[in-house]
């Protein structure tokens, strides 16, 4: 039982939600029209203009062209608005959104419409998920600091936020419907089982969208917006589009043209006319033919002669082209070896402008290598004893020392470490300089003082420290070392042993040990002065204050820095002498091959003024020859002003000359076919002119050509030949015409009898309703009397014959539609809008027989209107689903209690949300409608509008009354 239950449901389709963002005259205004709902706020507050935004929605369009027939945006006073008008009223700007949420059968979505780049158009974003979801893409509603906790605008409102919620959705299925097909494939296409197709569907259409079915619901959707008014227009202009849109063959829709038999009658009775016309034009056709082949005999004529001297010059221009042919080669070889010469003579200036902008960038390098020689030299004078290596490590000592003092500057313990550390070294060099200079005041008491110089010398080179002893030694002593030493033999540059070389240590005499000794002492005196300036220093550092570190560590940098320079400068020299020998050397190769290159362009000028003087010859050849083609393409070109459309080709016979006077002489023959042509085409316009035949050409021509000609001269003979088959034709179709004027006059009749059974069939399903006191409620419709007179009178007609009509059933026909369409524009179409004049209820009141067409009350008035908008809407949707749309009451407030009620519970019966919107609030319309919004009450400071026009929010929520029980309850 429950699945059979499951099956009778219909499947539901609702909106639920429309949001308003910077948009009519709200900041941001969030209303839920799935429940009934009384809206208050001061006129001109868009309260009705809010919901007439849900035809944005429903109506698959992309722009506000053509907005009054489209949309039918109305002011309070009825007058439409203009397409501009209301596109800057619901997309003022580019921050500008109107949002829907809706669910159906595949849960929640929601449609964002906004603006697009051409005039007047929006599109449509398709997002599947449900509001709560994207809400604060469009307003801050956590940010209670501002607009009395009502949130405030986001930041970044514009149209690339809906690109980027388009991109973070589009995994899931989102889409930006552009074009009127996809709105209609997505919007309107009710498929349950199919979640992709189905998943944006709004109005569940049986047949998908149609373009009828569209017009249909178009005329419903604007009828919500009148369910409450007694004024029949809106509810005539509904039936006449669904009747209309309802029809399944094409000859049952009425949208007669009553002229098309008329137009079909006037045009047998022309043909028939004419056909007599063309008759009478026999003789005249003869007369046009016999012209017709006196020109073709003088063109014969003509294109023969033309054919010869054409035939001669042609023969001419070719035997002189074949000479320039054979000179041309000559005179281009000419030409491409001037060429050739003027290219080399150009490459080698350009050649010698590279070599001498190689010279150039060369004596620029060996300028800087002089450069860097001064520097070189400027430090060599700072050292003028030291090599080059002796440079490198004099400023590498000086580098490594600063070093040093940068990272004592740094580190004031290592500054420490290292002034003890060279405390003790200058303890030691003192030492070794007080043994030193003890040993040199006290030479005579040495022992290389006391030995013979050999022995001397050979023991200072073995060891300098035997040059600083002062030992006592006796004479046996002495002997034994003097014997010892002279083992050693004294070579040129070193020891040598017993024969053997010893050592590699330079030979030093006695003397050379001495003033060794003394340098050595001078060097130690030096060190140990140094070692006093550092321990200075370190002393300083280790007890100066911050700043004085400071000063001393930037001015150390900058010693290093001007060191390291020397040293740079030092390291490259023996590069850079290399490189100068190197760039020498090229300057030396490139002004060798610059010379040489000076001597090959004079020879090339030498060969470019003799082939100029070649070449200035084979030019003035040419140009005879030429000369001589121009003069016979001259009277080529005077024949081809004379040239006939058609050529003859044969029994032409050659000539030997052509003259200027030839041409005269044929130019005169081509004036007499032109007079004679002239005859024939006013002979011909006449034909054109009268208007009976059917011709290639429609209006006369000043000039025809050889093809026109034969063209009409074949169409006129085929018109002839064919006029006996015409006029049997003509007869047969005035049979035809009269079976169809029948079927025509049967199908217009017939339409009365479709839009009775429309009405009944809504008759019918009236049956089950009894609304307020009022039983058996039935729809009436008025047709317009003198279409009705039409169709009793042409009940009347005997259309079974085979002659044409009379006259008079014609002119019956014209009367009405002289009459029906006299204030009508465009054209004469007989459609049911025109013909419905006037829909209307009729009833019995409970416990009465007699059936009355009185009007009832507004709350009795939409409870009807809500049945047949139901009933309306089944037809036009799949037959297993129901839609809950919202309608509109503007005149709510003046219904009594009893009224109210009734209206409220009509809209609930059949699934609609009421709306009704009044500028003042009213405790009854509140007791009876239940929610209520006082717009009135949502104002904002903090708003999108610059302006301030658009200053209205309200999201969230909706005021109520409640029953003390419900609060009790509660």
């Amino acid at each position: 039982m429950e699945n059979l239950e499951l099956l009778d449901k219909k499947i539901p389709y609702a909106v639920k939600k429309l949001v308003a963002v910077n948009s009519i005259s709200y900041c941001y205004t969030e209303l839920p029209i799935n429940q009934h709902c009384a809206l208050f706020g001061r006129n001109n507050l868009g309260k009705t203009s809010l919901l007439n935004a849900l035809k944005l929605f429903f109506f698959p369009e992309t722009s506000f062209d053509k907005c009054k027939n489209t949309f039918a945006f109305k002011s309070s006073k009825g007058d439409l608005y203009s397409s501009e008008d209301s596109y800057s009223y619901y997309f003022p700007t580019d921050n500008s959104f109107l949002i829907l949420e809706a669910e159906n059968i595949h849960g929640p979505f929601c449609l964002i419409l906004f603006k697009s780049n051409s005039s007047f158009g929006y599109q449509r974003l398709a997002l599947p998920c449900a509001y709560d979801a994207i809400r604060g893409q469009f307003w801050d509603a956590d940010n209670i600091a501002v607009n009395n906790g009502l949130g405030s605008p986001v930041s970044d409102l514009g149209i690339p936020k809906i690109h980027a919620l388009y991109q973070r959705f589009k995994g899931d299925g989102a889409e930006i419907l552009k074009s009127t097909k996809e709105i209609k494939e997505k919007l309107f296409s009710h498929n349950p089982m199919q979640r992709v197709k189905g998943r944006y569907c709004l109005v569940p259409l049986k047949e998908g969208g149609m373009e009828r079915e569209l017009k249909a619901f178009r005329q419903l959707m604007n009828f919500t917006f009148e369910i409450a008014k007694t004024d029949t227009k809106g509810l005539t202009d509904t039936f006449a589009t669904i009747i209309e849109s309802g029809k399944i063959n094409s000859q049952d829709k009425l949208h007669q043209d009553l002229q098309v038999i008329m137009d079909e009658y006037n045009e047998l009775r022309q043909t028939q006319d004419k056909l007599k016309a063309i008759e009478n034009y026999c003789d005249d056709f003869e007369q046009l033919k016999n012209l017709y082949q006196n020109q073709n005999l003088l063109q014969q004529s003509f294109a023969r002669t033309f054919q010869a001297y054409f035939d001669y010059l042609n023969k001419t221009e070719k035997q002189i082209r074949q000479q320039i042919g054979n000179v041309e080669p000559e005179f281009k070889r000419l030409s491409e070896t001037q060429q050739q010469l003027e290219q080399l003579a150009n490459q080698q200036q350009i050649k010698n402008s590279e070599y001498t902008g190689q010279l150039k960038a060369l004596y620029k390098d060996i300028e800087k290598f002089k450069e860097q020689f001064e520097q070189f030299q400027k430090i060599q004078n700072q050292y003028p004893e030291a090599t080059i290596a002796g440079l490198r490590n004099t400023l590498k000592e000086k580098q490594d020392a600063l070093e040093e003092k940068i990272s004592q500057l740094e580190n004031r313990q290592k500054a420490i470490a290292d002034m003890e550390t060279k405390s003790a070294l200058r303890n030691n060099k003192i030492t070794e300089r007080n043994k030193k200079k003890q040993a040199l005041e006290n030479y005579e008491k040495l022992l290389i003082s006391r030995i013979d110089g050999h022995s001397a010398t050979v023991l200072g080179t073995l060891n300098k420290h035997f040059a600083e002893i002062t030992v006592a030694v006796d004479d046996k002593q002495t002997a034994i070392i003097e014997h010892f030493t002279h083992l050693f033999s004294i070579e040129q540059t070193e020891l040598s042993f017993l024969g053997e070389s010893f050592g590699k240590e330079l030979i030093k005499s006695p003397q050379q040990l001495k003033d060794q000794s003394q340098k050595e002492l001078v060097d130690l005196d030096q060190a140990i002065q140094q070692l006093d300036h550092q321990i200075v220093d370190l002393q300083k550092i280790a007890s100066a204050s911050g700043e004085y570190q400071k000063q001393q560590h930037q001015e150390a940098q900058k010693e290093r820095e001007k060191i390291q320079k020397e040293l740079k400068v030092v390291n490259a020299i023996e590069t850079t002498q290399e490189q100068m020998q190197i760039k020498t050397s090229e300057i030396e190769d490139i002004e060798n091959a610059q010379r040489q290159l000076l001597k090959a362009f004079e020879e090339t000028q030498d060969s470019l003024d003799q082939n100029r003087n070649d070449h200035a010859a084979a030019k003035e050849n040419l140009e005879s020859l030429s000369k001589r083609l121009k003069e016979a393409t001259y009277l080529s070109q005077l024949l081809q002003n004379l040239k006939p459309d058609d050529l003859e080709t044969s029994n032409v016979q050659d000539v030997t000359s052509v003259s200027a006077s030839d041409l005269t002489a044929l130019k005169s023959e081509q004036a007499k076919i032109k007079s004679l042509k002239e005859n024939l085409d006013n002979n011909i316009n006449e034909f054109v002119r009268c208007g009976h035949f059917q011709l290639p050409v429609e209006m006369p021509h000043s000039s025809y050509s050889t093809e026109q000609q034969k063209a009409i001269l074949d169409a006129l003979n085929n018109t002839f030949a064919a006029l006996p088959q015409q006029q049997e034709t003509l007869q047969s179709r005035i049979i035809e015409h009269n079976k169809m004027t029948g079927t025509k006059i049967s199908e217009l009749t017939g339409n009365r009898d479709h839009i009775r059974s429309f009405i009944n069939k809504i008759n019918k399903q009236f049956e089950g309703y009894s609304i307020s006191n009022l039983n058996e409620i039935r729809v009436e419709i008025e047709l317009d009397h003198r279409f009705e007179a039409l169709v009793n009178e042409l009940d009347k007609t005997n259309l079974n014959t085979t002659d044409i009509h009379d006259d008079k059933l014609y002119q019956r026909l014209n009367q009405f539609c002289g009459d029906f369409f006299i204030s009508a524009r465009g054209n004469r179409i007989l459609e049911m809008g025109k013909i419905i004049t006037n829909v209307k209820y009729s009833y019995k009141k409970t416990h009465q027989d007699k059936r009355e067409e009185k009007g009832q009350s507004n709350g009795t008035n939409a409870l009807i209107n809500c049945t047949l908008l139901t009933i309306l809407l089944g037809d036009l949707l799949a037959q297993d689903s129901k839609l809950m749309l919202p309608i509109i009451f503007d005149e709510f407030t003046a219904l009594d209690e009893y009224n109210q009620r009734t209206a409220i519970k009509a809209a609930s019966e059949h699934g609609f949300a009421l709306f009704c919107a009044s500028p003042t609030q009213s405790a009854e319309v509140v007791a009876a409608v239940d929610f209520y919004i006082s717009l009135d009450d949502f104002h904002a400071s903090t708003i999108y509008d610059a302006g301030g026009e658009r200053d209205v929010v309200f999201h969230h929520f909706a005021e109520r009354l409640y029953e003390a029980s419900e609060l009790h309850t509660a």
